[in-house]
């Protein structure tokens, strides 16, 4: 008996090594080369409040319909929440249902264009029945590729450990006998989906393009995510074919292969660059602009999640240097009908304002209900601006090779056209331009050495959501 609990306690410390540090599969963590563009369109979700009232400005959605419908050879989507479940009583608008409306009328109307669609297990509840709107899909000819993250890297070790060593050999098969963690009334999950989706690791990307353009956002087209605040970007040119190309990697890992289209060859010009940058690498860039930040130059951050150390440690140096540094982030207390315990963003809040000495302003996104779910940076450095966005918080689990990830990197003059627009995105919020977008700092401030340390504890370890 010693013998046997000695074996699996050395198999499951070895799995622990292993699960962390063993090779990506190939073509993720991509840093694209740089490709210069005439333009790139800036795009953003607002909920806001105006005289006590809900005001909602969504443009986002429609901007992914309208690459739909004008796709002549292809439709690509790589989505993480594609879905209608939510809460009883809840009323939203059913984007789950109108995309997968216009992807049918799509193929009916010009069968030739490939439509594929890759997403993650939580859309069929991390078990083997597929979801009635998938089912339309693939009933008018489209692609459904369930991303294999299993061959990804382990974000919650510990646990994965365990799991790969007891569990997966059990797959998830079955009719659904236990209540959804997603909903009251959500889809029944099998134990084997509980056990699957405690591995916390996620194919997270959003984009969709057609031979023509690229969307990467933050936005899932999830009916109950409908009213938050996201932001997106839409590129043209070269960086098209570097998005095909990362998501014919994650088609991949997945035992599925993409077709070869053909994609129209645009000259490259202009004084815009844009890079293409998925997974790990996503830090890596953001780390490289914030250690070339100093005096005369500035950080502006609209975030979802923050959390990570190397870049928390990135912005005090900034703020050290002279740079100027503010921050909007979301209060972590609002998730689809359930109340949140402020972490991460909280503790990490209090951190930044008393370690920078009140050098790093920050200010709360004003949520009721919804949630602040934007991913972006700013970047302003002497002669251009470096903006990231996407679908990456910035937390270990999105930024060290775990989950999967995609954000469009633009490098531009601040006089750009996408500069002017996300820095108007960003001042129209801190400033409650025309409506109550954001909160001062004390609303939220909170000073609790259980908390932080229970968040640090989490980001480490990966037992957590974020």
């Amino acid at each position: 008996m010693k013998t046997l609990v000695v074996v699996a306690a050395v198999a499951w410390l070895g799995l622990m090594a292993y699960g962390q540090g063993k090779p990506l599969p190939r073509g993720l963590s991509l840093e694209g080369p740089p490709r210069a563009a005439p333009e790139v369109e800036f795009l953003a979700d607002f909920t806001y409040q105006r005289a006590g009232q809900p005001v909602r400005e969504q443009a986002i959605f429609n901007r992914m319909c309208r690459i739909i419908d004008g796709a002549e050879r292809f439709v690509l989507l790589d989505l993480f929440l594609f879905n209608s479940v939510h809460g009883q009583g809840e009323k939203f608008p059913a984007l789950s249902d109108e995309m997968v409306r216009r992807l049918v009328e799509k193929k009916q109307r010009s069968p030739q264009v490939d439509i594929v669609l890759i997403t993650d297990a939580i859309n069929r509840t991390y078990g083997a029945e597929e979801p009635e709107h998938f089912n339309k899909l693939r009933a008018s000819g489209a692609r459904i590729i369930y991303t294999d993250t299993s061959r990804l890297r382990d974000s919650n070790f510990i646990y994965s450990a365990w799991w790969r060593l007891f569990c997966q050999w059990f797959g998830t098969k079955g009719a659904g006998w236990l209540p959804s963690p997603f909903a009251p009334d959500g889809p029944a999950m099998t134990m084997r989906g509980y056990l699957s989706l405690l591995n916390f690791k996620a194919n997270h990307r959003k984009v969709v393009a057609s031979e023509r353009e690229a969307l990467i956002t933050s936005a899932n087209p999830h009916d109950a995510s409908a009213y938050h605040s996201n932001i997106a970007m839409v590129a043209q040119g070269a960086v098209v074919q570097d998005v095909v190309d990362a998501e014919a990697a994650v088609a991949s890992l997945s035992g599925e292969a993409l077709p070869r289209w053909e994609i129209p060859v645009c000259q490259e010009s202009g004084e815009v660059y844009l890079r293409l940058l998925t997974e790990g690498k996503i830090k890596s860039r953001l780390l490289k602009a914030l250690a070339r930040c100093g005096d005369g130059c500035s950080v502006r951050m609209a975030m979802f999640y923050l959390s990570d150390r190397e870049i928390i440690a990135g912005l005090l140096a900034a703020a050290a240097r002279g740079a100027e540094v503010r921050l909007l982030l979301d209060p972590n207390k609002d998730a689809f009908g359930r109340r949140k315990n402020g972490i991460p963003n909280r503790p990490v809040a209090h951190e930044l304002v008393e370690k920078s000495q009140g050098r790093i302003q920050l200010r709360w996104y004003g949520t009721h209900g919804e949630q602040f779910h934007s991913k972006l940076t700013m970047i302003s450095l002497p002669g251009q601006t470096v903006l990231i966005g996407g679908s990456a918080n910035l937390t270990r689990r999105n930024l060290d090779d775990l989950n999967l990830e995609a954000c469009l990197e633009v490098t531009a003059p601040a006089d750009s056209q996408v500069v002017r627009e996300a820095t108007g995105y960003f001042e129209r919020i801190w400033q409650n331009h025309d409506g109550v977008y954001s909160l001062d700092f004390k609303e939220f401030t909170e000073k609790s050495p259980f908390q932080y340390a229970r968040y640090r504890f989490q980001e480490w370890s990966g037992m957590s959501t974020f």
